[in-house]
């Protein structure tokens, strides 16, 4: 599998212009067009999974979704407080907090966290619970999302 990732890989990378996402198992093709900025993009990082503001956000995700929001894959254990094979991932990562802030990305958020001091990067709508193996593709970049689809 990891041989036919390079080469999906290597393939996407000669596309300019036009974009592919897939997921592990088999492809999603979507072609449309690639706009090009001059803006840095934020490497993803791990967040911390200890503090009140991380666990009241991924209980909340946690209760919203109930699946892999990518391939739809029930988490049947959620209701009895087992979410092996599941994390719930900030869509803008939390190590930026304060990139988030001084851009007032808040502004864009209508359901505030369950805390107001948690901050609004922490409201269940910066949040997706993934399958484990969906949400490493998420931090390296293999699979992203389109908030304008």
């Amino acid at each position: 599998m990891s041989n036919r990732f390079s080469q999906v890989t290597t393939i996407l990378s000669l596309l300019v212009g036009f974009f592919c996402t897939f997921i592990t198992g088999y492809y999603l093709l979507r072609i449309g067009t690639i706009t090009v900025t001059d803006e840095v993009a934020l490497t993803r990082t791990n967040s911390l999974l200890s503090g009140t503001r991380i666990a009241s956000f991924t209980d909340a995700v946690r209760q919203r979704d109930r699946r892999c929001v990518i391939t739809g894959r029930r988490a049947l254990l959620g209701r009895f407080g087992c979410w092996d094979g599941f994390e719930v991932a900030h869509i803008f990562p939390l190590a930026y907090e304060e990139y988030w802030n001084d851009r007032k990305y808040g502004h864009w958020i209508t359901v505030p966290p369950a805390n107001k001091s948690n901050g609004s990067i922490n409201s269940v709508q910066n949040g997706i619970l993934l399958g484990s193996d969906i949400h490493t593709l998420f931090d390296s970049y293999h699979l992203a999302i389109n908030p304008d689809v």
